[in-house]
């Protein structure tokens, strides 16, 4: 079963993405080949641009993103390209891997009796890197609180 898509005149793609056809002629469905991280990203070429096989189906079968900034997702990578498997999500989001934002560790933050003592450490002359390794601390966080001090 094949649907056309909402903006491409001629542009017709089956619903797991096996098959893309435009004004008649089945277009070749290529896999990215990268050597140094595996992908599994299928592409055409349609008028001198590539466009992924994944963007094209959720566009035919869910119609366009509600925000141009958007792309499409698989709900569970195993399931392949097929449209009931795909959703328009914004650019980052993985379910399966879930949020990738780094947390901050509890144990880096400074109460602010410790910057208080760092900064009479820094009028005292010691190092960035001394304060920083006896206050489990990168030496660039000793350097704002001195660029904070002089500030103030």
């Amino acid at each position: 079963m094949y649907r056309y898509h909402p903006e491409i005149e001629g542009l017709k793609v089956n619903e797991n993405g096996t098959e893309v056809i435009y004004l008649g002629e089945p277009l070749t469905i290529k896999e990215l080949d990268r050597k140094t991280r595996p992908s599994d990203l299928k592409y055409v070429y349609l008028k001198g641009n590539i466009q992924s096989v994944a963007k094209l189906v959720c566009e035919c079968w869910h119609g366009m993103p509600d925000n141009p900034r958007w792309c499409a997702t698989r709900k569970v990578k195993a399931n392949g390209f097929h449209f009931e498997n795909l959703y328009w999500a914004p650019r980052g989001t993985n379910p399966e891997m879930g949020t990738q934002k780094v947390k901050r560790s509890k144990l880096s933050k400074l109460s602010s009796q410790d910057v208080k003592d760092i900064q009479e450490r820094l009028t005292a002359g010691h190092t960035f890197k001394a304060i920083a390794n006896d206050y489990g601390t990168s030496d660039m966080t000793i350097s704002r609180i001195k660029k904070r001090l002089q500030r103030d």
